[in-house]
């Protein structure tokens, strides 16, 4: 299998990454990018799933509680 000059002289990605960082002296306008305000989702799948397995949970610990209750007595 035969590699191409070209090929090994072309950066690979990572190089092109550092090259273009900051650090290393290039260009960079992140300070001047206008900023966004952003919130986390509200209400999705996994946080009432997760509200009702807590729900069932609780539930749960009272039917114990109130079944060690009538026992008791």
């Amino acid at each position: 299998m035969k590699t191409n000059e070209t090929e090994l002289e072309k950066p690979s990605f990572w190089q092109l990454v550092f090259t273009q960082s900051k650090v290393n002296g290039a260009h960079y306008i992140g300070e001047q990018l206008p900023g966004s305000n952003w919130d986390w989702p509200k209400d999705t799948y996994l946080q009432r799933r997760l509200r009702q397995v807590k729900w069932y949970q609780t539930a749960k610990k009272s039917d114990r509680t109130n079944y060690s209750v009538l026992i008791e007595s």
